[in-house]
């Protein structure tokens, strides 16, 4: 039996149908949304459901994650400077310990049991300073330098004290692409090196040194120069740029294949005459360079000049680098022959010839005074012209002196020339010298010379004064070997002398030489070492002066005790600087973390009371849906009557 036609309006059409279905899916998937939220207090789940907050998003985690790092480091590096400034305290309390001990010692009414009780309180000082400077903090020594797994201070004897460490720092990252120090080596701490310093040794311009190592390494911002020949003729102007290059080699090479084409070609060398400097000459006529607009390029090449047939370029100061030939040092003169040569080198208890025959770069030269089993260490100077010797010896007394040649002198190393002052020698005690002062030479004829010593102001002052007396027959020279002033005198062949008194016992040449042989010298003793001027070292030449009963040397001493208490007072004063940038610094970490996060919550957290009421209206909507549909979607047989 047929229901017959459905009734228009009756039932509801497809379009209100899938309209209300897509309604009641929404409700849905939007409910379902803002449960989620609730449920994690996220706004979204995955990137797709708003892929510009979610990059926003992942870059506020990164900078909080970074920040939470540098927060770390931060803390560590407090506690390491904290532990590093509390066990340094000890350092200010010695050494005011000390003085009073050297007011107590100097004077004739001290007994000799007084001074031997006053170094054994010496003594035990050193002990104290020595446990500091191996303190430890967290597994690490905290005054090695970057050898912190390896005790720094090790004890010799004879109150000697080695340094094992090196000055270098141990860095923490505290910021983007900021690196702070977290420790304090042993030279900075405990002035542990004994250093001489060569000065400038004048390295060579050659086609091989870097543009970067010029101006003793700042180097140049390079760019283009202006350059202009003229044969008389004709004249061509160009500018070249020199951008690409980065030795004189390439500096040389840049500048004559601009002009390879033309009339007049360019040659460019290193100028003979000074080893230092470009020499640019024209094949014909003149040569001109000069700085193109906002460029300093030809200036800092040295090479800037009105038209010349030839500039002579000014000093490049080239520095000195590990890969520095020896060759090349002294403009270019060297060293001097070094077969059976070399330096002769004596620290404390120890002495030895470092062999230079196989050496070529500063590099060779370093690893040989490694490998010399001296105890001293090289290194490029602080101005970057020259080296730096070092001992690590404190309480050694340390010189450089010369085996048979001139290695010594022309390195700059040797602790005793002619321009050494006077009042330089015996460790800063000088040479008394007055306006009758005097040096009484006995000949091997017999005869007695006295020479004028009371304008002398140098070693080469007493040299220059001996050979005036009788020139060419009585010389007086540095030793060959080691350190000290040589007398030769050829008059006859009886002994050589030279009276004992206080000058010539300063000078270190009181004595005789009995010989008959009138080809041997009077060979004077070293009179110029260099001192150890940290604490340990000071204490250790504190307790042998106490022993000795040498006011003279307890006087210099605790005048050396206050530089060295000013110095350490500055490296204090450095640590509470950078204990003080890092309580800066961690403020200012935890304030932009707290920026951060807020910064995040608003990007990424959801807002919970608004999610809630989002919820409950989209329920609603959702319900009364529910309501509408049902009424739609109630139909009885009715319906299709």
């Amino acid at each position: 039996m047929s229901l017959g036609p459905i009734l228009p309006g009756r039932l509801p059409n497809s379009f209100a149908a899938s309209r209300l279905t897509t309604q009641i899916q929404s409700a849905q998937t939007e409910m379902q949304r803002l449960q989620d939220q609730l449920t994690t207090g996220q706004k979204y789940l995955v990137g797709s459901e708003d892929p510009a907050s979610a990059l926003r998003t992942i870059i506020l985690q990164k900078r909080i994650e970074q920040n939470q790092q540098f927060t770390a480091n931060v803390q560590t590096d407090q506690s390491l400077l904290s532990a590093t400034d509390n066990a340094y305290s000890v350092v200010s309390d010695s050494i005011n310990q000390v003085k009073s001990l050297v007011l107590q010692g100097i004077g004739n009414t001290v007994s000799v049991d007084a001074r031997q009780g006053l170094a054994t309180e010496v003594d035990g000082v050193i002990e104290q300073l020595l446990n500091t400077a191996n303190t430890t903090f967290r597994g690490r020594y905290l005054f090695g330098g970057s050898q912190s797994g390896t005790t720094p201070f090790e004890l010799l004897g004879n109150g000697q004290v080695r340094y094992n460490g090196d000055t270098q720092t141990l860095n923490s990252l505290t910021g983007t692409g900021q690196l702070v120090a977290n420790n304090l080596d042993g030279v900075t701490a405990f002035n542990a090196l004994t250093t001489i310093d060569s000065g400038d040794l004048n390295v060579a311009l050659t086609s091989n040194t870097r543009l970067s190592d010029l101006h003793a390494g700042r180097g140049l911002d390079l760019g283009s120069i202006k350059v202009t020949v003229d044969d008389g003729t004709t004249s061509e102007t160009k500018n070249v740029d020199l951008t690409s290059a980065h030795t004189i080699g390439d500096v040389k090479v840049i500048l004559e294949d601009a002009f390879s084409g033309s009339s007049v070609n360019l040659t460019v060398d290193v100028d003979p005459a000074s080893q230092s400097g470009l020499r640019v000459a024209a094949s014909t006529g003149t040569v001109a360079i000069s700085n193109v607009e906002g460029s300093r390029v030809a200036s800092d090449l040295g090479i800037a000049s009105s038209a010349t047939a030839t500039i002579n370029g000014s000093d490049l100061d080239p520095r000195v680098t590990l890969n520095s030939k020896l060759s090349d040092l002294n403009g270019g003169t060297g060293i001097g022959a070094t077969t059976d040569n070399g330096l002769l080198i004596t620290n404390g208890s120890k002495s030895g010839v470092v062999d230079l025959s196989s050496v070529v770069t500063v590099e060779d030269l370093f690893n040989q005074l490694q490998l010399s089993g001296l105890d001293v260490a090289g290194d490029i100077n602080a101005s970057g012209r020259g080296i730096a010797v070092s001992s690590r010896v404190s309480g050694a007394e340390f010189s450089i002196g010369e085996n048979n040649g001139s290695n010594a002198t022309l390195l700059g190393l040797r602790t005793l020339t002619g321009d050494t002052k006077l009042a330089d020698l015996n460790l800063g005690q000088g040479v008394p010298l007055s306006s009758s002062s005097s040096l009484s030479i006995t000949r091997r004829d017999g005869s007695n010379a006295q020479v004028d010593l009371s304008s002398a102001t140098t070693i080469q002052d007493v040299l220059d004064a001996i050979n005036s007396v009788d020139p060419g027959n009585l010389t007086a020279s540095l030793n060959r070997v080691g350190n000290g002033i040589s007398l030769l005198d050829n008059s006859g062949t009886g002994p050589l002398s030279v009276a004992s008194d206080a000058t010539s016992q300063a000078l270190g040449i009181a004595g005789t030489e009995s010989g008959s042989d009138n080809t041997v010298p009077l060979v004077g003793q070293d009179v110029a070492p260099h001192e150890s001027q940290g604490i340990l070292g000071l204490l250790s030449s504190l307790s042998v002066a106490l022993r000795n009963g040498d006011d003279l040397a307890l006087t210099r001493l605790n005048g050396l005790l206050d530089q060295e208490s000013s110095r350490t007072l500055q490296v204090r004063g450095d640590l509470g600087t950078r204990l003080k940038s890092l309580d800066n610094l961690s403020n200012r970490l935890a304030d932009e973390n707290v920026r951060l996060n807020d910064d995040l919550s608003n990007e990424f957290d959801a807002d919970l009371s608004q999610t809630l009421t989002s919820y409950l209206a989209w329920q609603q909507s959702l319900q009364g849906t529910y309501q509408v549909a049902s009424k739609s979607f109630s139909l009885s047989l009715l319906a299709y009557l």
